[in-house]
């Protein structure tokens, strides 16, 4: 093993087996990825903070704060591993089917944004579905 592998084993150290194995393999065999990775820890930015940033992945993420749902039942899980629940929102009797923003945001926090109003939003392409309209 050369110093450049005991430099990124000692970085990664702390961290869970399954997630430093895919960091090791982002940083080593993504060199797009290293710069952005630097640029991150040399901000003193955290996973927090970041998952508030805007992303461009869908134009307008989809309120799905846990705090403006009721009625909820958890019907299935998505592949990430959070729930996908059946619910309505608080101002209205149409029921849909989608996610809480609380249970993203420890998995995916690219996919979660904060609104102004504080509340968490879902951009739900990056998650690879949409909320849709229940028809129960």
């Amino acid at each position: 093993m050369d110093k450049r592998d005991e430099n990124l084993d000692a970085a990664l150290q702390g961290i869970d087996g399954e997630k430093r194995a895919t960091l090791r393999r982002l940083l080593v065999k993504g060199a797009f990825v290293t710069p952005i990775v630097a640029s991150v820890a040399m901000s003193g930015l955290t996973v927090d903070v970041l998952a508030q940033a805007p992303n461009a992945t869908h134009s307008r993420p989809l309120v799905s704060d846990r705090r403006l749902k009721k009625n909820v039942t958890r019907i299935a899980e998505h592949a990430a591993g959070f729930g996908i629940y059946r619910f309505q929102y608080l101002w209205s009797d149409a029921e849909y089917v989608g996610v809480m923003a609380q249970e993203v945001v420890e998995l995916m926090p690219q996919a979660v944004v904060r609104g102004d109003d504080g509340f968490l939003r879902v951009d739900y392409a990056g998650i690879g579905m949409h909320m849709e309209r229940s028809a129960a």
